[in-house]
């Protein structure tokens, strides 16, 4: 049954989106069109905020910005090229060993039937010389299969090695597809499947799971005062931190721009709190240095919010509770962790009370 109401709203959707790409000049193109109906249906805060920031410097948006924005949010890119050829090179190494086992099959039922032939022709009582004749034939073929064999035997091995080297070269392709190319952390997409995972988990355990969403105070003023460079430093530098600071199944992953997060499955509010206040501190204690000249150029901080995941809720529902308090800690001063309001329980409220 189709639901008019999600027709109706989309089609809205999508007259707005034209509209909006229509004012700033923007050519309705698939990618295009993408990007702005997904900011405007409101379901993409970060990429939101990224246009906003855009619009508000009023640089425009050129093809090279546009074609940035849908890589990062809706790309497949390098990455999935990779994969797609690594695929294809395993696929036409096992259609020659296939190939190879088919054409042994082949022979070997030749030489079955040689033999089948040789055993009737003993039981037919043959004459001595047909007999010999059929010998050297059987000792011919014995032969030849043998050699095949051999080289069949090489050319396995050799397939085998192949496929090896495919199987690492697909494993390396894999992470590069799930790895942000700046910061070598896990990307939003891969966040994403992980988030889902980590959820799907606590639902069918009971274990707890929480979600930090962290994002770099004053990180846009920092960029265009020490240029794109010392800003991809910073961004490396906080996954760095990001990435000491957490163990077992922990995920960190950058969400989008200055934005990263943290999957902490079954971990309470209580551990998850604690560890943001051990990423704000550490990143606040570090001074930024230009590696050209070494020059220090200061200081900066984070904003993080904490939440709780409630079994069965929407995900979205989540990330929008660890975003708010994210943006509540921007409010409130910034360089510090808010936990999300409504993940907060009695217990809670005892182990993560919020800093004054």
């Amino acid at each position: 049954m189709i639901n008019t109401d999600s027709i109706e709203q989309a089609r809205r959707l999508a007259e707005t989106a034209l509209a909006v790409m229509a004012r700033f000049g923007i050519a309705p193109t698939p990618n295009n069109y993408m990007i702005w109906y997904s900011h405007c249906s409101g379901c993409y805060p970060e990429l939101s905020r990224r246009i906003a920031a855009l619009e508000a410097r009023g640089d425009g948006f050129s093809d090279e910005i546009l074609a940035e924005l849908h890589e990062q949010f809706f790309g497949t890119g390098r990455q999935v090229r990779l994969l797609n050829e690594t695929c294809e090179r395993i696929e036409t190494t096992m259609a020659h060993l296939l190939s190879l086992v088919a054409g042994m099959t082949r022979d070997a039922g030749g030489y079955g039937d040689q033999l089948a032939r040789f055993g009737d022709a003993l039981e037919g009582h043959a004459q001595v010389d047909d007999l010999k004749d059929l010998i050297d034939q059987m000792l011919s073929a014995t032969r030849r299969m043998q050699q095949r064999a051999e080289q069949l035997e090489a050319q396995l091995g050799q397939s085998a090695r192949q496929i090896e080297f495919l199987r690492t070269d697909l494993a390396s392709a894999q992470r590069e597809a799930n790895t942000d190319s700046l910061t070598g952390i896990a990307n939003r997409k891969y966040f994403d499947h992980e988030l889902y995972a980590a959820a799907e988990e606590a639902m069918a355990t009971g274990q707890p799971l929480c979600l930090l969403l962290a994002d770099i105070d004053h990180f846009k003023q920092f960029n265009d005062t020490f240029g794109h460079q010392i800003g991809d430093q910073v961004l490396r530098l906080v996954a760095q931190v990001l990435t000491r600071s957490i163990k077992g199944r922990d995920l960190a992953a950058r969400y989008g721009g200055e934005e990263f997060a943290i999957i902490l499955p079954q971990t309470d509010l209580d551990g998850a709190y604690t560890l943001a206040e051990q990423i704000r501190a550490t990143v606040a204690g570090n001074r930024i240095r230009s590696k050209p000249d070494g020059a220090d150029l200061g200081r900066i901080t984070m904003s993080i919010g904490c939440a709780r995941y409630i079994p069965e809720e929407p995900l979205t529902d989540l990330i929008q509770r660890a975003d708010d308090a994210l943006y509540r800690a921007k409010r409130a001063g910034r360089n510090r962790v808010l936990v999300a309001e409504a993940a907060l329980d009695p217990a809670d409220l005892a182990s993560a009370a919020e800093p004054a």
